[in-house]
This record gives C-alpha cells, sequence and structure tokens, in this order.
C-alpha cells in the first residue's frame, strides 16, 4: 500500500470510521509482531504490546503529520513501548531464555524448506535469548528495524559509540553461539 493509500485510510479514521483502521493493521502487523518478538522475547507479551501499539496509535492519528508514511511513525510507537516494557520493573524476567517466541511472526515457506526454517528460527532465537538486554536491542534495532546508530542511541539514550560497541558485541556474541550450535552464516544467509 502506498503513502497516500493510507492517508486516504487515516483522514477515513480521522473521520470516525474505525473500519479504515483494520487495513492498516493488517499491513503492519506480521513485521510489528516480529519485532516486539525479538525485543520483548515472549510472544504472548509481544501481541500485547503491538495491541496496545495500535491503540495508541489509532488514538494519535491526529497529530500525524499529513503526508508522511504510516508505518515508520507506528513503528517508533511499538519500538517506544516495548522499550518502556523492557525497562518496567514488572516486565523483567530473570532467564529471557527460558521463554519462547511466537513461530507466527517468522515468514513460513512450504514444505522441508519451511522445516528448515523453522529449525533456523528456534537456533536463532535461542542464540538471541543469550544476548544481555542491551546487546538484544541495538541487534533488533539495527537489524530488524533497519535504524541507523543515531535513531538507535536517541531511540535507547545513549551515545552513538555505545551503540557501535554494543553492536560490535552482539554481533560477536551471536555469531559465537550461533557457531557452537553448527550454524554458519550461510545457513542464516540462506
Amino acid at each position: 500500500m502506498d503513502t497516500q493509500a493510507e492517508w486516504e485510510l487515516i483522514r477515513r479514521c480521522r473521520s470516525g470510521s474505525t473500519a479504515a483502521f483494520e487495513p492498516l493493521v493488517r499491513l503492519h502487523e506480521k513485521p510489528a509482531l516480529a519485532v516486539a518478538a525479538a525485543l520483548l522475547g515472549d510472544g504472548d507479551e509481544a501481541a500485547d504490546a503491538v495491541q496496545e501499539a495500535f491503540v495508541r496509535a489509532y488514538r494519535a492519528l491526529g497529530r500525524v503529520q499529513e503526508g508522511s508514511a504510516f508505518g515508520p511513525w507506528f513503528r517508533g510507537i511499538l519500538r517506544n513501548l516495548c522499550l518502556d516494557r523492557l525497562r518496567s520493573p514488572q516486565s523483567r524476567r530473570e532467564s529471557w531464555a527460558s521463554e519462547t517466541m511466537d513461530r507466527r511472526v517468522w515468514s513460513e515457506p512450504s514444505g522441508s524448506a519451511r522445516l528448515e526454517q523453522l529449525e533456523l528460527a528456534d537456533a536463532v532465537q535461542a542464540a538471541l535469548a543469550t544476548l544481555s538486554p542491551e546487546h538484544r536491542q541495538v541487534l533488533v534495532l539495527k537489524e530488524m528495524e533497519g535504524l541507523g546508530y543515531a535513531e538507535i542511541a536517541h531511540a535507547l539514550g545513549i551515545a552513538s559509540g555505545t551503540v557501535a560497541s554494543r553492536l560490535y558485541n552482539a554481533r560477536a556474541a551471536l555469531k559465537k553461539t550461533l557457531v557452537a550450535r553448527g550454524i554458519t552464516l550461510e545457513d542464516v544467509t540462506q
């Protein structure tokens, strides 16, 4: 959906049509679940965060700049919500590794390719679980959200140099864990 079509839906929402918000939800829900699950480490908590982010976005549609794309604006709301949940004492877990992410957020090919991808997704999830929350956050924001160093620094309230350092260390730790499990870079990029 292009920005113009999104804006037609946003205008209809602003005029009181709640049904016009549904196509925006359908378009952005799956990628939002993937990011939230990677950040929060729990499929149920990710689904709750995505739902809350859509509610917040709907209520704030009046503040969206005319002509801007909905996706990046919405992902900013979701990202901030997830980071707030991670900072919240009641959302902290003893072991993120014991949580499992919902497989529905990963793409679903068919047949043996699907099985291989699910196995790889499980291995990557388990490897992500071994990272500290700080390393996991920068890695997810960089690799899944595609944010730049300055954007990550702003989102997390840290210096760009700290982002670079954490990202380097996160990638090294993730690679080490995956290699120890017999997974190579070629396996991940296929």
